[in-house]
């Protein structure tokens, strides 16, 4: 059993520590303690006995190996002195890089001769990019394996339920592919790649792709008054509730002939109780209103979408506050949606709810001043000029 080193020399013992995991377990260089109080020098001239003396104020700089022998002759462990002064075990960081490299290049070439990426050529460009951009490493090497099983598994010669394909193959849990999940995350990205796909093109997109059906009930729109396309089962659902809200599902709108009249006015706001308090109000005469719900669901996207491409015009309302205006952004870049009361001179004009008085920040874009004024509105508090905007649209229609 080794000696237990001097207390005075725990300084030099760290800076020796450092050294050596950094030169790793054959390398050497200089420790150096500085500014030396009298009991260190005195500790650090006993141990090293060096042809002058160690003293105190001034700093020491001795080779590692050095050090380290100084230590063994006086049947002190090196090792033994670095680790009871560290809160850990002592690394070689050399060693470490240099299996780190190996372990990486390992791993590159496992993913570089996978059949999924010998057979399908953007599949594995986007592999080697995602490796080198260290968005998938070795350490997910479980994760990987799981998503390339179920890539190579596609396309399904017969449509399957995305719930069905996981529960099939990843341990019978019908919910590892649900969307949040690595799995679904890292699924989703290589079939993108694979079908060429967007990198916005939403998830539900790509799993059709591959001939993978995703809960079609689950994601649903709240509408009022819609237009009415040319025929079939939707046009009649739309005229039978003509003055009532209508929650339509992401699969009743995938298979419907969504063509609008182009030129239509059609209002999106973000929260049911908008939509509520006009159908409460307006009934059969309010003009077309949308729910998004906050985000858009893959079943607002489809709607906007056909309305976008049919030629209507979308104006939008939503919460004053960083996010919202986010949603309003994408909606615009999108949708070529138009701000309804949502700019900077609504939300200085709307009342906040809090009794304080709103200052009037040097900011010219929407997100700049709720972002600096730090007082988001609720779209409830101004519903009524909402409301207002819809009776008079119906009153000019």
């Amino acid at each position: 059993m080794s000696r237990q080193p001097d207390p005075a020399l725990r300084r030099a013992l760290v800076a020796a520590r450092e050294k050596r995991e950094q030169r790793g377990a054959t390398g050497d260089g200089l420790v150096v303690t500085h500014a030396l109080e009298p009991e260190e020098a005195l500790a650090l001239d006993g141990l090293l006995s060096l042809p002058k003396p160690v003293l105190p104020g001034r700093p020491v700089r001795i080779p590692l190996s050095r050090f380290e022998a100084a230590l063994r002759e006086c049947g002190i462990d090196p090792r033994d002195a670095y680790e009871a002064v560290g809160d850990r075990p002592l690394r070689d960081r050399p060693a470490e890089q240099a299996a780190a490299g190996q372990t990486r290049t390992a791993f590159r070439s496992w993913l570089a001769d996978h059949l999924v990426a010998r057979q399908c050529p953007p599949m594995g460009a986007w592999l080697n990019e995602a490796a080198r951009h260290g968005r998938i490493r070795a350490d997910m090497r479980a994760l990987v394996e799981r998503a390339l099983a179920i890539v190579a598994a596609l396309p399904a010669v017969e449509p399957v339920q995305r719930a069905v394909l996981s529960a099939a193959m990843l341990d019978g849990d019908p919910h590892r592919l649900d969307v949040g999940t690595p799995v679904h995350q890292l699924t989703v990205s290589l079939l993108r790649a694979g079908a060429e796909l967007d990198e916005a093109a939403p998830a539900r997109e790509v799993w059709a792709a591959w001939n993978v059906l995703v809960d079609p009930i689950s994601s649903t729109v709240a509408t009022l008054n819609l237009p009415l396309p040319a025929d079939g089962q939707l046009a009649q659902l739309l005229q039978l509730v003509r003055g009532s809200h209508l929650v339509l599902t992401h699969g009743q709108l995938a298979k419907a002939e969504l063509g609008w009249p182009p030129g239509v006015h059609c209002f999106t706001c973000e929260n049911p109780a908008v939509l509520v308090a006009a159908e409460r109000m307006l009934g059969s005469r309010c003009p077309p209103l949308i729910c998004t719900g906050g985000w858009p669901s893959d079943a607002v996207r489809i709607l906007l979408k056909a309305l976008h491409v049919s030629g209507a015009r979308l104006h939008h309302h939503g919460d004053f506050d960083v996010a919202r205006v986010q949603i309003f952004r994408d909606l615009e870049t999108r949708y070529g949606a138009l701000a309804w009361r949502f700019d900077v001179a609504s939300f200085r004009a709307a009342p906040h709810g809090t009794g304080r008085e709103v200052p009037d920040p040097d900011a010219a874009t929407l997100e700049a001043v709720v972002d600096k004024v730090g007082l988001g509105v609720a779209e409830e508090l101004v519903i009524d000029d909402l409301l207002g905007d819809l009776s008079a649209h119906a009153a000019r229609a």
